[in-house]
């Protein structure tokens, strides 16, 4: 009951015994197992690497952030209590410092821990960028001193998250004022 066709499609056995692969096939079937093995173990050194490249990434968007916060802090405490308008205008790029830096680690793929400690640090980031812009539009000196208090718990609350962040990614303290 086999079809006509199927029958004389198929090769006959040699002596009673099935026909070996062809040389071809083999070849074939060698390069398929090596080329999945190469791809799997390049996977694996993606994988592998991507914790590093991901710190680093953090690393390139803060560094230039700290450095920037550097000199924007170092001339605030200049004019804090001499020159309104310098001492608005430090507060206001501070605050466009951190907006910049936030929104850059916005767009870096974290890990599991480390995305839930950057979206704390962007939280906190952000209501710290509300504070300076808050302490920016101050009408005096005075007023702008006021708001230091509620500024600098904020500034200190970021440095903790900040931490977490580092400490997920597996990097050291940060040596920077605040990123």
């Amino acid at each position: 009951m086999t079809s006509d066709t199927y029958t004389r499609s198929r090769r006959p056995a040699r002596g009673g015994r099935a026909q070996p692969i062809g040389f071809a096939f083999t070849i074939v079937i060698v390069i398929s197992i090596v080329s999945t093995a190469a791809l799997l173990i390049a996977a694996l050194i993606y994988y592998l690497g991507s914790p590093a490249r991901i710190a680093s990434d953090y690393t390139s968007i803060a560094s230039p952030a700290n450095r920037a916060l550097k000199a924007d802090l170092a001339s605030y405490a200049k004019s804090r209590n001499s020159d309104l308008s310098t001492a608005r205008s430090d507060l206001a790029r501070e605050a466009r410092t951190i907006s910049s830096f936030n929104v850059l680690l916005e767009q870096v793929t974290f890990p599991a821990k480390a995305a839930s400690a950057s979206q704390s640090l962007i939280f906190a980031d952000d209501r710290l960028h509300k504070l300076l812009q808050e302490q920016a539009k101050a009408h005096s000196l005075g007023e702008m001193q006021a708001l230091e208090a509620d500024a600098n718990a904020a500034a200190a609350n970021v440095k903790i998250k900040v931490a977490r962040v580092r400490e997920a990614l597996g990097l050291p303290p940060a040596s920077g004022p605040l990123l």
